[in-house]
């Protein structure tokens, strides 16, 4: 058995950060799925994270939860390849890249691809003025993580650091939608970024088919 077991679906962008960090390490690990949106969140997870979320990664007896700080864990345990610069102020820009997608990006991302990618999989219709409101809102701030991060290697696919692989299945949705195909033509470094980072081994391994899930399978009439 792997000394890294970690709980969360594939389909979990926050799952595929932790995978991401762990494939780049050169690390063994076990996914054990948890599809919450097919079986609902099952009581054991609650055990394993306070409020019952995914990730969770159990190594030697300890069960540790949240992306963030299982990232960090791991770059420190599994020291190689580096995942952090050493110089403090790029350390701290790294830190703030992955706050600014957390709380400025991603809450709209992942409205957007709930109504775009999740309803339609499992037969819904999207809510065009959430869409629209999520597509206002991201052009705005996907503008600002181009100018103040991308541009000036905060995101770096020729330095990756945690950032870049926080960064990577938030933007990997994006891609997905035509809505966010449509506004990475506007913002050439962050396109740049993903199409290097898209062909990365990690990247290429962490991927995921959303439709053979359970419950992304229609019946027909």
């Amino acid at each position: 058995m792997s000394d890294f077991v970690l709980y969360g679906p594939a389909y979990s962008a926050y799952t595929r950060i932790v995978r991401l960090v762990l494939e780049e390490k050169g690390t063994p690990y076990l996914l054990e799925e948890v599809d919450f949106i097919s079986a609902g969140m099952p009581v054991a997870q609650k055990e394993r994270h306070p409020f019952g979320m995914v990730p969770a990664l159990e190594h030697e007896g300890h069960m540790l939860f949240e992306a963030g700080p299982i990232c960090s864990y791991l770059d420190e345990v599994l020291p190689a390849p580096p995942l952090a610069p050493s110089d403090p102020v790029a350390r701290a820009q790294m830190a703030a890249t992955i706050s600014v997608l957390d709380n400025y990006i991603w809450p709209d991302l992942r409205e957007l691809v709930t109504q775009t990618l999740f309803t339609t999989l499992v037969g819904g219709w999207p809510d065009d003025l959430i869409k629209e409101r999520m597509v206002k809102r991201l052009a705005a701030s996907l503008a600002i993580l181009e100018e103040r991060f991308v541009a000036v290697g905060a995101l770096n696919s020729k330095a990756v650091t945690l950032a870049d692989l926080h960064a990577v299945p938030m933007i990997a949705y994006l891609a997905e939608t035509l809505d966010g195909q449509l506004l990475l033509q506007d913002l050439p470094a962050l396109s740049g970024w993903w199409n290097e980072m898209k062909n990365r081994p990690s990247v290429v391994a962490t991927a995921f088919d959303l439709a053979a899930y359970p419950w992304a399978q229609k019946t027909e009439d």
